[in-house]
């Protein structure tokens, strides 16, 4: 294979892979537009019903736990798509979890606790819609963060265009000088150096020699 030949093979192969992975991020960016529906939509809903619920039943507890939960998994929601941040998805459905789980243990208690409206099971089960919807988002953003990531190392990211490639390369090769043209600037810059450090003589030999005769002259 000439060599000619074997950089059209080379720009034909790294085309199908910026296509590939232009591809690949178009739908990335697609799926995370959807999934702020499914994060936004739950959390408007659970949090004024909570604080309603809590309101009339005089079960205030309930809508504490909403004003908490609801902005803490709507911060860790928008840090994970937006910022796509894993470890704030994971938080999100770790938090989720752990409060489905307190209100499925104070709802047995609720009668000794408080009125009789059973609020804590009808909370359970609201939240419970939640989790499920938000959780599942939380995964399927989980596996595009994944893919976003791998995208990040690839090259061409995020255009993924050859003419933008090109461009970027040319950049980085006109930044980086040749090692011998490198060695030549710095002798030259330490040569102006060591000129700047030369201190030249206030007079010059020649004029010591005319003030000795002016003064043998003066003696006589």
């Amino acid at each position: 294979m000439t060599q000619a030949n074997e950089l059209g093979y080379n720009r034909s192969v790294r085309s199908q892979e910026f296509a590939h992975n232009r591809t690949l991020y178009n739908r990335v960016q697609k799926v995370r537009s959807k999934l702020i529906f499914f994060y936004i939509a739950p959390l408007a809903v659970y949090l004024p019903t909570a604080i309603f619920m809590g309101l009339i039943s005089y079960v205030v507890a309930g809508a504490l736990d909403a004003l908490i939960v609801v902005p803490i998994a709507a911060y860790l929601a928008w840090k994970g798509c937006y910022r796509y941040h894993d470890f704030s998805l994971m938080a999100l459905i770790g938090v989720l979890v752990i409060n489905q789980l307190l209100l499925m243990f104070l709802s047995p208690y609720e009668n000794k606790l408080f009125y009789d409206f059973n609020i804590f099971g009808k909370f359970s089960i609201m939240h419970l819609v939640l989790l499920a919807i938000v959780g599942t988002a939380a995964v399927i953003n989980l596996k595009i963060n994944i893919t976003y990531h791998k995208l990040e190392e690839a090259d061409g990211f995020p255009q993924f265009n050859e003419r933008f490639f090109d461009q970027e390369m040319d950049i980085k090769q006109y930044g980086i000088k040749d090692p011998y043209q490198q060695m030549i600037d710095d002798r030259k810059r330490t040569a102006s150096d060591s000129m700047s450090d030369v201190v030249l003589p206030q007079s010059s030999p020649d004029g010591h020699i005319a003030d000795a005769k002016q003064g043998t002259m003066d003696e006589l």
